[in-house]
C-alpha cells in the first residue's frame, strides 16, 4: 500500500493545489478538515468509506470531481479515535498554509508524524506581524520537518523569520501543460485588443491600478477591451472606477469561471495583466498561478516587480515588468505592448519556454515526491 499523506488547506474546492494532493506518485492523499465534516452524514472512518459515501462527502463539501480526494477525515475524528492514524496508514501531514499549521502540530509532537508546511504569501508576510503569529511560527519552525515556500522570495522571508534554511525546499506551483496548450497570439487589424486579468477582487491584486491605467490606454488606443474575472470585497470600488473614468462596456467584470473553462478565456485574449502589489496589511503574493497559466498558453504578460513574480517573468523577454502601484508605468507598458503586436509571438514563445522549464506540473510533483521521500524514508530507516 502506498504511504498516505493528510492534507489540509483553506478550501477543498478544486484549484491549483489539487494536483499536490491527488497526483503525487507513490502517495495517497487524504483531505484533513479542521471541524467535523457533516452532522448529517455519519460515515465511520474506522472502516474505509465506499466510493458512494466518499462522493456524498465530496458533494457536501462542494469539492469538484476534478479534484477527488481518496478520503476525507476531520481533526475531530482523529482526536476522538487516534487509532485512525495507524488504520489509515498515515505517513505524513502536509498543511498548505503556514498560518494553519499550528493547530496540527500535535500530530508531529504527540504521534511523531512527519510535518510538511507550505507558505503561499499572507502566511509569511502578514501572519508573522502578530505577536501570537511570531510565537507560533517559532515553534513550528523548530518542530516541522520541511517547509515549502512557493517561491524564492518567500523562502528568504521565512528564513529571516527563523526557519532553518536546511529545512526549506522551494516548491513552485506547477501548470498542467497538457491542459494549457501554446497558441501564439495574433491581432486582426480593425479588431479590439483584449486585455485580461484574473484573481480575487482584493487590494493586493492591483486591479484598481489596472482600471486607471486602462483608462489612459483607451484614450490612446480606442479599440481595446479589459476583462476582469473574479469576485471579492473590492468589486464595488472597481465598478465605481469604471463609471468614474467613463469606460462603459470597455471593461467587463464577470464572476469566477470554472477551472475547467478558464483556458477559453485565456485564448480569447491577447495580453494578460497582473499588477500585483503589497497591500496595506503588508500582504504579498507568492507567484500568481494565473500568470503561469497565461504564459503557458503563449500569451504575453504585463506584471510587476512584486514578490516572486520576477522569478517567472523576465522583463522584455517573456513580458513586461513595472514597479508595483505605478499606474503611469503600467499604462505605458500596456500602450507599448498593445502597439507592438509583432512582439506578442516572441514574448509568448519565451513565456511558454519558461513555464515548461521551471513551472511544469509534472516536474514540480516529482520534486514534491522527492521531498516527502527525503523525510519519510529516513524516518522508516530509523525505526
Amino acid at each position: 500500500m502506498n504511504p498516505v499523506i493528510l492534507h489540509h488547506k483553506y478550501s477543498l474546492e478544486d484549484g491549483h493545489v489539487a494536483a499536490q494532493i491527488c497526483r503525487v506518485e507513490g502517495y495517497k492523499g487524504i483531505m484533513l478538515t479542521k471541524d467535523a465534516i457533516s452532522k448529517q452524514t455519519e460515515i465511520p472512518f474506522a472502516s474505509v468509506a465506499s466510493p458512494s459515501e466518499e462522493s456524498d462527502r465530496l458533494k457536501l463539501l462542494n469539492v469538484s470531481d476534478a479534484a477527488p480526494a481518496t478520503s476525507i477525515v476531520s481533526l475531530e475524528d482523529i482526536k476522538r479515535e487516534p487509532g485512525l492514524l495507524k488504520h489509515l496508514h498515515i505517513s505524513g501531514v502536509h498543511i498548505h498554509h503556514g498560518s494553519l499549521a499550528p493547530k496540527f502540530l500535535f500530530l508531529k509532537e504527540k504521534h511523531d508524524i512527519p510535518l510538511f508546511v507550505s507558505f503561499r504569501g499572507k502566511d509569511a508576510t502578514v501572519y508573522p506581524k502578530k505577536k501570537q503569529g511570531r510565537a507560533e511560527l517559532k515553534q513550528l519552525f523548530q518542530t516541522g520537518d520541511l517547509f515549502f515556500p512557493v517561491c524564492n522570495h518567500l523562502k528568504k522571508m521565512i528564513v529571516k523569520l527563523g526557519c532553518p534554511e536546511e529545512k526549506v525546499r522551494v516548491l513552485y506551483g506547477g501548470v498542467d501543460l497538457e491542459r494549457f496548450q501554446d497558441r501564439p497570439r495574433q491581432w486582426e487589424p480593425g479588431k479590439k485588443i483584449r486585455f485580461l486579468a484574473i484573481g480575487r477582487f482584493v487590494e493586493k491584486k492591483g486591479f484598481a491600478d489596472l482600471i486607471y491605467a486602462f483608462a489612459v490606454v483607451k484614450k490612446r488606443i480606442p479599440l481595446v477591451k479589459l476583462t476582469l474575472i473574479g469576485q471579492g470585497p473590492c468589486e464595488a470600488e472597481y465598478r465605481k472606477l469604471i463609471r468614474l473614468y467613463g469606460l462603459g462596456r470597455s471593461v467587463q467584470i464577470i464572476p469566477w469561471v470554472s477551472y475547467h473553462d478558464i483556458q477559453k478565456k485565456y485564448y480569447q485574449s491577447h495580453i494578460f495583466c497582473a499588477p500585483s502589489c503589497t497591500d496595506k496589511e503588508g500582504n504579498q503574493e507568492g507567484i500568481p498561478n494565473t500568470v503561469k497559466e497565461a504564459m503557458a498558453t503563449g500569451m504575453p504578460v504585463i506584471s510587476t516587480t512584486h514578490a516572486g513574480i520576477p522569478e517567472l517573468v523576465k522583463h522584455k523577454v517573456s513580458g513586461l515588468l513595472v514597479p508595483e502601484k505605478s499606474r503611469a508605468e503600467l499604462a505605458k507598458a500596456m500602450i507599448w505592448l498593445a502597439g507592438h503586436p509583432e512582439a506578442w509571438k516572441s514574448y509568448g514563445l519565451e513565456a511558454r519556454k519558461k513555464v515548461e522549464a521551471d513551472f511544469n506540473l509534472s516536474r514540480q510533483l516529482e520534486k514534491q515526491k522527492s521531498f516527502y521521500d527525503e523525510v519519510i524514508i529516513r524516518n522508516a530507516s530509523h525505526r
